[in-house]
């Protein structure tokens, strides 16, 4: 496995919760209404959009495995019903690009498709919202998580937690941590500009202050004049409070590699301690630049990614994607495996998967009475997850010669129950 960081390998020390509900099984097919009321014979073929190629590609391969494992499960599940029917995925490659997602959802609608699996990103499901709702063809996004996509009544439906809840869980280590202060330091899109508004509301909110910060255009080169401001209000933040203690708080991307090698010259920058978003989760271009990583050692940069299920059924899957892709699975991709289920299970109850009107109203029934691998897939009124969402925190870490991510802490969640914070390593600044 080539895993995920500079020398080839992944850790996880081991930080996995139990998800009693889910009590080792794969799917509770009983609570599924509909799921035994398949016609015999017939086939139920689904749309699928994937960033095969471009900056999203390896999320877009290890959920095309996801969903080949899936459609053979569920055509081995049929069969052994005794039902002739098979289930077909029409996968189109998006290229990582809103514009050729629009062109491919146009190519799939022009087939006959009605359900489609995908897309990925939040810019791609914007980009085929529109097309989608004037057609009535329902999209079940995997990783779409902005919370500018949440609206009553559309069309798209998403099985990864929104970033609201990111926001939680990085603000709730913030404060367990001590950090009394947060400077925002974030890239001018639509992503950070969410999660910098979600961060500074919530820290508020549990009792700390959030400084202005600094905002750069997602095309800057040159941060010289951005963290020139950024240390200016991070000496204003050491300022205040009886006992103060300031943090940086990152929303951006692949540019934090030079924000990095920057800030490690300023003493004044790297002598606090730094929290990440889900765009610096393990990422790849950290570890693989000597000066950035030493910088996010030194700044122990804490970057929240949607958490990996804690049921034995998620590990078994994970290692079966794992196996064929060689490389570290992310979430959506096991989210994905999750999605082609509910979507089978759908049409099951809605007799096909053509109908547009019944089966839309059947996926939101479904997602309430289904547990999948990654848990419990209850949705909101807005068609996004409701429950069952859990985020793992990762620090770079370094170890002869060599560097590799580490789960440094857990924000759990479980119905019914008060959301805890679970620390396994990695100590504040």
């Amino acid at each position: 496995m080539n895993g995920h960081g500079l020398g080839g390998f992944w850790r996880n020390n081991g930080l996995r919760s139990g998800r009693r509900w889910l009590a080792g099984c794969l799917l509770l097919l009983a609570l599924v209404p509909g799921a035994a009321l398949a016609q015999k014979g017939g086939a139920m073929t689904f749309g699928v959009l994937l960033p095969l190629t471009g900056s999203l590609a390896e999320s877009g391969k290890t959920s095309k495995i996801a969903l080949d494992l899936a459609q053979a499960d569920i055509n081995a599940y049929l069969a052994a019903g005794g039902q002739s029917g098979q289930v077909t995925f029409q996968i189109e490659n998006t290229g990582s690009s809103p514009e050729q997602a629009a062109e491919k959802l146009k190519a799939l609608a022009g087939r006959g498709v009605r359900v489609v699996l995908g897309p990925f990103s939040d810019d791609e499901a914007e980009a085929c919202l529109e097309f989608a709702e004037k057609n009535n063809i329902v999209l079940i996004s995997q990783g779409s998580s902005g919370p500018f996509l949440s609206k009553k009544g559309d069309n798209l439906f998403r099985l990864s937690p929104s970033d609201t809840y990111q926001a939680e869980a990085v603000t709730g280590l913030m404060r367990q941590e001590g950090v009394t202060a947060i400077v925002p330091l974030w890239r001018g899109d639509r992503f950070g500009d969410d999660m910098v508004v979600h961060v500074k509301a919530r820290f508020k909110q549990l009792g700390g202050e959030a400084l202005p910060g600094s905002r750069y255009a997602p095309d800057r080169k040159d941060f010289s004049p951005i963290l020139d401001d950024l240390a200016k209000q991070l000496a204003q933040a050491g300022r205040s409070g009886k006992s103060p203690k300031a943090a940086v708080y990152f929303a951006g991307g692949e540019e934090i590699v030079p924000i990095l090698k920057a800030a490690a010259k300023r003493p004044e920058l790297v002598g606090v301690g730094w929290y990440g978003s889900s765009g610096t989760a393990m990422l790849d271009a950290i570890a693989k630049d000597p000066e950035s990583a030493a910088a996010a050692l030194k700044t122990r940069l804490i970057s929240p990614r949607y958490g990996e299920g804690g049921a034995n059924v998620y590990g078994l899957l994970e290692k079966r994607i794992q196996d064929k892709a060689d490389m570290f699975v992310d979430t959506q991709s096991v989210v994905a495996y999750d999605a082609a289920w509910a979507a089978f299970f759908t049409a099951q109850a809605a007799g096909g998967a053509t109908d547009f009107a019944r089966f839309k109203q059947a996926f939101v029934a479904t997602c309430e009475r289904m547990y999948g691998v990654t848990g419990w897939l209850a949705l909101n009124e807005h068609g996004d997850r409701r429950e069952d969402w859990d985020f793992d925190f990762w620090v770079l870490r370094s170890e002869t010669g060599k560097y590799f991510w580490e789960k440094a802490a857990r924000y759990q969640f479980e119905p019914g129950t008060a959301k805890e914070l679970f620390l396994s390593s990695g100590k504040s600044k």
